[in-house]
């Protein structure tokens, strides 16, 4: 019998910043960026309220509300409260993982994809997001008569 020679298949190791690591990380981690960047604009605006003056408490509070879309939701500029706030940070960061995570899912649709092709995918969403807060909050101090 003749001997028939095998050749073994080696598995390359997976490159460490290839590119089926960057779409993995972008899969994997689209939502929390998007948390994390609610959170950053929450911050500053929290950090400009916490300054005492109208000229760094409006932007504060835009910003506030721009981080937390579902605050005029809960009727936050009329009332207020722990319970009011904690809702709104609950379903804000709900909603913003969502918008992450689906723009992470559309970006990682074509063959080479990293961050720049989620903020592709990201900015329309989060555009549409700060724009309908903005204009829900101009809706409720024009009810509320302060413009």
């Amino acid at each position: 019998m003749a001997k028939v020679a095998r050749k073994t298949q080696k598995t390359s190791p997976a490159v460490l910043d290839g590119i089926d690591a960057h779409r993995d990380t972008v899969r994997k981690m689209g939502g929390f960026f998007a948390i994390a960047l609610s959170i950053a604009v929450l911050i500053v605006g929290l950090l400009l309220l916490v300054i005492p003056g109208s000229i760094t408490g409006v932007p504060g509070f835009v910003l506030t509300v721009i981080a937390l879309p579902p605050l005029p939701l809960f009727g936050v500029p009329a009332t207020g409260g722990f319970i009011r706030y904690f809702l709104s940070l609950i379903s804000s960061l709900f909603l913003w993982w969502v918008i992450g995570h689906y723009a992470a899912r559309r970006a990682i649709q074509s063959t080479i994809s990293s961050w720049p092709e989620w903020l592709r995918e990201f900015r329309p969403l989060a555009i549409g997001i700060v724009l309908g807060s903005i204009i829900s909050l101009a809706l409720a101090a024009a009810v509320l008569g302060v413009i």
